[in-house]
């Protein structure tokens, strides 16, 4: 008599593997979210202007960008392991630069050579994910991820605030400093080796040239990492319009910021359910519209300039939560095809979101005005660039 089948893989569930995946990439909302609440005080102790201190933000996504192609190429060419181990080490060293500048330029300096190192913690991971996991079952497994992940934002800004209370702003950058090595005393310890065997095309300028001309990868890499960089619009913007202009202190905004990165957080766990029952193209396009409509509504708030502190601060979580079905959902689409060159994939659409990331953050410095304008503006305009982005892109598939 015939063995019954096994059947399809089941669907994954919280692992080991995810723990770890997550705890890694937790360094990169620690890097950006921790020093947040700092950024008015840092620009007083080193006697430079907000718009100056602000350029160190879109400065790291800048290096992260570059980071992303680096670390993938070094994945897809020498597996998964080795880069990160020497990601994590160069986090550990810049952290220590980044916690002794003494001036505007060079915490900008360090902080592009320290985003150099985070990006292994960011496009590794995913590469990793889709080595593991059925194509089918990506998206529920980076929603998993985000779960962890997503406690970053929640709990890197509540850090910083405390750390505030007690000492100055350095203190972050040895904090953080602490926290690359953890993660790579773990990393070495438990992260097995993930690279498939049967290799894909040289990762290189070919292979990225490739990918950006295939309308499979395009069609959502691009909405989803614009849409993704109107949340690194309104992290740019945020510390300035809350605490400076509407008078929160550090630690007041620290919960704000939590308080949003939870919504965010819960939507990826909310995204994970209806992912098997929906899929994620469905709700990838309906998170899409979301966002963009939020956005506006952002935009009209900020430009009328009143309701105040609430009238910002509810339509922000709101905006911030959907993002919950952006990431992974977009990234499952994108990365779907590419099995063998996941490691440069995932590079490459890594770098279209910090490269976004970094022209949102330098858009929202240069036309800050004192008020929330810049931040909704900037944050409203890449939105609406995603759905035209996503529909001209469909039609001419479909």
């Amino acid at each position: 008599m015939n063995e019954p089948s096994a059947g399809p893989p089941a669907p994954p569930g919280m692992s080991p593997l995810l723990v770890l995946l997550g705890t890694i990439t937790l360094l990169a909302p620690f890097s950006i979210d921790m020093y947040l609440p700092a950024l008015p005080a840092i620009s007083r102790d080193l006697h430079a202007s907000a718009a100056a201190i602000e350029l160190t933000l879109p400065a790291f996504f800048a290096g992260l960008a570059v980071s992303q192609m680096l670390f993938g190429s070094l994945s897809d060419r020498f597996g998964r392991r080795p880069p990160l181990l020497i990601g994590l080490a160069t986090v550990a060293i810049t952290s220590i630069g980044c916690a002794t500048a003494g001036s505007a330029l060079a915490l900008t300096v360090w902080r592009i050579f320290q985003a150099l190192g985070v990006g292994s913690a960011t496009v590794i991971p995913r590469a990793v994910v889709r080595d593991r996991f059925e194509v089918g079952h990506v998206a529920r497994a980076m929603s998993l991820l985000g779960i962890i992940s997503g406690l970053g934002p929640i709990l890197a800004p509540q850090v910083g605030g405390l750390l505030l209370a007690v000492a100055n702003w350095r203190a972050i950058f040895w904090v953080l400093t602490a926290l690359a090595l953890v993660s790579l005393a773990a990393a070495n310890a438990m992260l097995v080796e993930s690279r498939p065997t049967l290799r894909g095309p040289a990762p290189g300028p070919g292979l990225w040239l490739a990918l950006l001309t295939d309308r499979r990868f395009v069609r959502y890499a691009l909405p989803a990492n614009l849409v993704s960089a109107s949340v690194f619009a309104y992290i740019a913007g945020a510390p300035f319009v809350f605490i400076d202009r509407l008078h929160l202190t550090p630690q007041g905004f620290a919960w704000l910021f939590g308080v949003n990165a939870l919504g965010l957080m819960a939507a990826g766990r909310v995204n994970a359910h209806l992912v098997p029952r929906f899929g994620p193209e469905f709700l990838f396009r309906r998170a899409m519209r979301g966002t963009a409509a939020l956005a506006a509504t952002l935009l009209a708030v900020a430009w009328l300039g009143r309701g105040g502190f609430w009238a910002l601060a509810i339509p922000l979580f709101l905006f911030v939560s959907l993002l919950g079905f952006n990431f992974a959902n977009g990234f499952a689409l994108a990365l779907a095809p590419y099995g063998a060159s996941a490691g440069t994939a995932a590079a490459l659409y890594g770098t279209m979101q910090f490269s976004f990331a970094g022209l949102a953050g330098a858009a929202v410095s240069a036309f800050y005005d004192g008020t929330a304008r810049s931040m909704a503006g900037v944050m409203s305009a890449l939105t609406v660039a995603a759905v035209a982005a996503y529909r001209a892109l469909r039609a001419g598939i479909d």
